[in-house]
Formats: C-alpha cells, structure tokens, sequence
C-alpha cells in the first residue's frame, strides 16, 4: 500500500477525532444499510455508485453500473468525478471500511452527497453483476 494512502487516512483520522473532541459538525457522509442503498439507487437519476475494491475483487462480483476506483487510487481520480461534488455518490467495498475511508476522502476535497453502504458488498441484496 502507498505511503501516501497511509498518511492520507492517519490524516483524515486525526482530523476527525480533532473535531470530535472540538464538538464541531462530524460529517456529511451517510452510512447506509442495504435497503436504504437500493432504494437510491432506484430514486436518483444523477447517482455516481463507486465500487473501492481492487479491480480483482470488481470483476468479479459488482453492483450493476457501478465504476472501480481502488481506494488507493481516488487521489488520482478526483479530477474525473469533479462534475459529481454536489451529485449523490455511493461507496462501497467488501465489507465498509475501505469505503468510509474513501468517502472521508471525497469529503476533504467538498463532496457533498455522499453515502457509504454499510456492510459492503457482502450485506448487499440488490441486483450485481
């Protein structure tokens, strides 16, 4: 794993137990069970679903229009979701933790509409592919 990935998330940690410990406004993400993802996914029209896990894992099994971006490449990828800050975006991995680091991730650079489906992959029922 990079090292810049790795003090990426120390970073993000500490700035949240930073604020927490501030009182300040914790978050904007959503953390989201199955159901809850389902129904957006049916709702919203304009919903970016990003699939964290390697592109081993993707292949494999994936939320139908799901796009793979690996954790540990987001920082490269950021300018390709710009048109997507003030849109809802869905992130998901196996089981949620890579995911929450994703979505604190995309918050730092001001996402605003962001979900993190609980769980993962694995709790997920809805259609894949």
């Amino acid at each position: 794993m990079p090292l810049i990935f790795i003090l990426k998330v120390v970073y993000i940690n500490l700035k949240y137990y930073n604020n927490k410990l501030r009182g300040e406004k914790m978050s904007i993400i959503k953390l989201i069970n199955n159901e809850q993802a389902q129904k957006l996914i049916k709702d919203s029209k304009e919903l970016l679903i990003i699939d964290v896990r390697k592109f081993s894992e993707f292949k494999k099994s994936r939320i139908v229009n799901s796009k793979n971006i690996p954790v540990d490449e987001l920082e490269w990828e950021l300018e390709e979701l710009e048109d997507f800050k003030d849109k809802p975006i869905l992130v998901y991995c196996k089981v949620g933790a890579k995911s929450s680091v994703a979505c604190a991730m995309l918050e730092e650079e001001g996402f605003k509409k962001l979900y993190n489906l609980r769980g993962g992959i694995l709790d997920y029922t809805g259609a894949i592919e």
